[in-house]
């Protein structure tokens, strides 16, 4: 048997696994703010702005060369210009509201596109190769429901062959 682990061990097995769990999290994040164009677009503005702002602190500081000693405080103009109380395009908050509208556009889109296919193929005679009456009544692949790639091994084993 293998002995209990010491409340130390206990602890540092937690940190640990509450690390994997945030990284996880900040990963999950990280690919939203990738795929939804209004999150790219908006970090890539906010990445130019800093670019520029800290362009200007720059010149204002003669070339950029340090003066004095010490050292310089880190993000405090970041700080004032975030003082109003706005949430930068990465936080959890922008991510979600973002991320929600930009599937119910993609869901209104496929609405609409799929009113004008049943108005398209309500106009074509019932003899047209591509009437829906004449193609075959199995389920399109692109309506399936997504199964996260499990379940249907069986389909894919006859393309083996």
């Amino acid at each position: 048997k293998q002995a209990l682990l010491s409340p130390s061990q206990k602890k540092a097995n937690h940190i640990q696994s509450e690390q994997k769990r945030r990284a996880n999290i900040r990963r999950g994040y990280e690919a939203l703010c990738e795929t939804v164009p209004a999150l790219r677009e908006a970090i890539l503005l906010e990445e130019q702005e800093q670019a520029a702002a800290s362009g200007r602190r720059n010149d204002s500081r003669g070339g950029g060369t340090k003066k004095g000693k010490g050292k310089a405080k880190r993000g405090s103009q970041d700080d004032i210009e975030k003082a109003d109380g706005r949430a930068g395009p990465r936080s959890e908050n922008v991510v979600l509201q973002k991320t929600i509208d930009y599937i119910q556009d993609l869901i209104s889109e496929r609405s609409a596109l799929l009113t004008r296919l049943h108005a398209a193929a309500a106009v074509l005679p019932p003899t047209h190769p591509s009437h829906p009456s004449r193609l075959p009544s199995e389920e399109r692949l692109w309506e399936r429901e997504w199964t996260g790639g499990h379940g249907h091994e069986d389909e894919d084993e006859e393309y083996d062959e």
